[in-house]
């Protein structure tokens, strides 16, 4: 587990909850600056286990991805993905659990590239009790369009039949309902279907938007962090703002209004992306 004094060092860089008031020019900065102690740390040795070595990758993605830089996303992820491929089965999905680092390798050509390893973890690892968190992670994000880029249909029909069959081989889970509001609102945007009730699944998580938010005691990247519990809250917030937002993705602004107007009642935070696309 990460020792307490690069936690630290981390959450000084990383300063995730401010980044959407950083400037650009800051923002940049500091992934600069994640990345360069991301680096140091692998090859000062200063990691040695596994999981912190890959943790350490997987931020090195992250921050090339959020600068746009599909290329050295790229030779990363080749690095990450070899290193998990010498570590137990269940690993394999760590490396597809990001929609951003996915876009941008899509955005530099090597979208086939992530398509393959999400194939393979798919395909090969199998879902355990560790390690199903993180496998919806993973089909979330391998279902996941963005208007600017090209994603292959085909691909999204996969996407599909395996987010489903995940969806069928899980119903007992205490976060089947969150991962199935999820499931719709992302086949929502996938396919442009807008008959599914997904108010209706919506209202069934108001109750716990009063709840109190559960922390996470590990850092974004994280196998930790990709397997522990989601509290209540989390889950109503998270489902619901990506409810409303594929309402507006698909042209249904008033329903995503009403939608988002009505969660606010209940307690859904004001969101600022969503205020922005359809007003608060």
């Amino acid at each position: 587990m990460i020792n307490e004094d690069i936690r630290k060092k981390y959450s000084e860089l990383k300063c995730a909850g401010e980044r959407n008031i950083k400037s650009a020019e800051e923002k940049r900065s500091r992934d600069l600056k994640l990345l360069e102690y991301m680096r140091y740390l692998i090859d000062s040795g200063e990691v040695k286990d596994f999981e912190d070595i890959c943790f350490c990758l997987w931020n090195i993605s992250d921050s090339y991805a959020m600068l746009r830089d599909s290329e050295n996303e790229y030779f990363n992820h080749v690095k990450f993905a070899d290193i998990l491929s010498c570590g137990e089965n269940k690993y394999r999905f760590w490396t597809v659990c990001d929609a951003t680092q996915r876009f941008t390798l899509v955005l530099g050509g090597k979208g086939e590239f992530w398509e393959e390893l999400y194939k393979d973890a798919a395909e090969n690892s199998a879902v355990t009790d560790e390690n199903y968190r993180i496998a919806y992670e993973a089909h979330r994000a391998a279902m996941s369009v963005h208007p600017a880029l090209n994603i292959s249909k085909n691909f999204l029909r996969y996407t599909d039949e395996k987010f489903s069959l995940f969806l069928e081989n899980n119903k007992n889970r205490r976060e089947y309902d969150f991962f199935r509001l999820i499931y719709f609102s992302a086949a929502m945007k996938a396919f442009g279907n807008n008959k599914l009730g997904i108010e209706t699944l919506c209202s069934d998580f108001y109750p716990w938007l009063n709840k109190e938010e559960i922390p996470r005691p590990f850092l974004l990247g994280e196998w930790g962090n990709f397997n522990s519990p989601r509290g209540e809250r989390n889950m109503a917030c998270v489902g619901i703002t990506a409810a409303v937002n594929a309402l507006i993705d698909i042209g249904e602004n008033d329903r995503a209004k009403r939608l988002y107007t009505e969660a606010k009642n209940f307690g859904l935070p004001e969101n600022a992306y969503i205020n922005k696309r359809i007003g608060g």
